[in-house]
């Protein structure tokens, strides 16, 4: 872990990283990839200059929009408990109406559930939280030390303080999750919980460069029969899919129509976009910020 003063918080498309480096030991890690530049990405960067950064290029916004949070690492890591940068970044948001999508594994979130209700009062908040399994050895064998208990935790306080929330069924991985039974367990959790949105990545596991090599290593470590056997089927593949991707695909949608919970990509992905201001009565579109 090291400290930064950074020069910008946001990307031209309202992207957000008070951290950046991954935090967690999750097979298939979009932050791997992303950080495949970084000599380590396990050595992670502390922005402790992003709320007053932030506040400032709010200032200098000519619209309001939503902010995307959680691409370069989750901003919920063990970190923010010390440094709080995420709880004040959600202060400057409410300050100033902007709304924001966050991506964690962790509950340390419902610590900030105050200043998220009160931001989910006057413009939009969503919460996607990643959920491969149900079953505690899946759960187990994909996340590494991340305990399922603390994401069902999650899950509970969002629905309680009526936060939308997005279940992620990522990654699903051959041999381990990509059954019908992991997959309705996991559906039905959702709809327990009341989450309208279900989003997913066509039910197989993409790797990255950058990732791929700490996937196999991983898996090697935790269950070597299995690396063994998805090397020898899918050689240099990035893309690993399912035997039963089709069938998955079509459970999906089926339970998804019985139970009203949205599951087209394409919709969650606007929807994460569209910018509401309740106070005021009017929304601008993601690509009027731009």
């Amino acid at each position: 872990m090291h400290e930064v003063e950074v020069k910008t918080i946001l990307t031209p498309q309202n992207g957000m990283n008070v951290y950046r480096g991954a935090t967690d030991h999750c097979l298939v890690s979009p932050v791997r990839a992303r950080t495949a530049r970084v000599k380590d990405p396990e050595d992670v960067e502390v922005k402790t200059n992003a709320p007053q950064l932030l506040a400032y290029s709010l200032k200098r916004k000519r619209s309001r929009g939503m902010i995307s949070v959680g691409g370069l690492s989750d901003p919920y890591n063990p970190l923010e408990e010390k440094y709080r940068l995420m709880r004040e970044c959600l202060r400057v948001l409410d300050r100033y109406d902007f709304g924001v999508t966050i991506t964690t594994r962790y509950s340390l979130l419902l610590r900030d559930l105050d200043i998220l209700s009160e931001l989910a009062h006057k413009t939009k908040v969503v919460v996607t939280v990643p959920f491969p399994a149900l079953q505690t050895e899946q759960f187990r064998l994909i996340e590494g030390e991340l305990g399922m208990t603390d994401r069902i935790r999650l899950l509970d306080g969002l629905t309680e303080a009526g936060i939308e929330t997005v279940l992620f069924l990522d990654p699903v991985i051959p041999g381990i999750n990509d059954s019908i039974t992991s997959l309705g367990m996991l559906l039905q959790l959702a709809k327990e919980h009341g989450i309208r949105m279900v989003d997913h990545r066509d039910m197989k596991c993409q790797l990255q460069n950058g990732s791929r090599e700490y996937f196999y290593q991983e898996l090697t470590k935790r269950a070597p029969d299995l690396a063994e056997q998805l090397l020898e089927k899918y050689g240099e593949g990035m893309d690993l899919v399912p035997d039963n991707q089709k069938e998955l695909l079509r459970h999906l949608i089926d339970r998804c129509k019985a139970y009203d919970i949205i599951c087209d990509k394409k919709e969650i992905l606007s929807y994460r976009r569209q910018y509401f201001n309740r106070t005021e009565g009017t929304q601008l579109s993601f690509e009027e910020l731009l």
